[in-house]
Formats: structure tokens, C-alpha cells, sequence
């Protein structure tokens, strides 16, 4: 389940358009040079990227992976896990908007990670958690969040 939440949100991106191209005649001016003190975006760093993001599902794996049927008081716990890595959610949908190139630096960047999030997948999908609260509206919310839906 995990799985396929990151490699969903990651090949939902190949099949879109490319953006659109400037009518003739407009004129464009380039930017600068980046400034060197300016450290690279998240999502310009895929392997910081792909850790950051194995930690979130990690977090929400060690989450779900206890019992509990008080759905309400476990929402608000992802909503904690969806603020604490904001950035990387943030990156994520940039990453996916970026188009084909960087989704896949993206993948390569979390290849070696597999394993981590195959544990946490297995552990969420068997989560009696997610079982009993995936109905629940603010719960629902709090997982739309996580996977960067508005």
C-alpha cells in the first residue's frame, strides 16, 4: 500500500503534458545564477528527498501499525507527522509537477531505500488502524494530506 502510494504519486506525473510553450515573440528573460548560499530545494536533492520521505512513512507506519479505534485522536497525530514534514510533501508535489527527469532521479534516489518502505507498507496495510478509521472524515483528511492533496 505504501508502495504504491509513492510510486503512484510518482508515475502519475510521466503521462502529463509538458507545460506550455510561450507564444512567438514573447520575450524571456532568464534568471540569475542561483545565489550560493542558497541551499537546494528539497526537491532539487532527490537522495535528501527520498530519505526524508522514507522517514515520513516510517513515522506514519510506526503510527498505524498500533491499534487504536479513536480515529479522531489518531488524525490528529498524522496531521502532527503531515506538519513535521511538510517539506518534503511540498517537494514531493514538485517533484511530480518537474515532469519526467526528475521523477525519475527521484526513484533512483529512493532504490536503496525499498526494503525500509516495503516494511512500511506491509505494516500499513495490515493496519487494523487504517481498517477502522479510513471511513472516518477527519482521519481521511489527515491521509488526503499526507499524500499532498489539497
Amino acid at each position: 500500500m505504501l508502495r504504491w502510494f509513492v510510486f503512484a504519486m510518482l508515475a502519475s506525473a510521466c503521462g502529463h503534458p509538458p507545460p506550455p510553450q510561450e507564444p512567438p515573440g514573447t520575450t524571456h528573460v532568464a534568471p540569475g545564477p542561483p545565489d550560493a548560499a542558497t541551499p537546494a530545494g528539497l526537491d532539487d536533492d532527490p537522495p535528501r528527498l527520498a530519505e526524508r520521505s522514507v522517514a515520513m512513512y516510517q513515522a506514519l507506519a510506526k503510527l498505524l501499525g498500533e491499534p487504536s479505534t479513536d480515529c479522531v485522536a489518531v488524525a490528529g497525530k498524522l496531521d502532527g507527522i503531515a506538519s513535521e514534514y511538510a517539506d518534503a510533501i511540498a517537494a514531493n508535489a514538485k517533484v511530480l509537477h518537474a515532469g519526467h527527469d526528475k521523477i525519475q532521479k527521484l526513484k533512483t534516489a529512493i532504490e536503496p531505500h525499498q526494503a525500509e518502505l516495503d516494511t512500511a507498507a506491509q505494516t500499513i496495510g495490515a493496519s487494523s488502524t487504517m481498517k477502522a478509521c479510513s471511513e472516518q472524515p477527519a482521519f481521511a483528511k489527515a491521509i488526503d494530506r499526507l499524500l499532498g492533496e489539497p
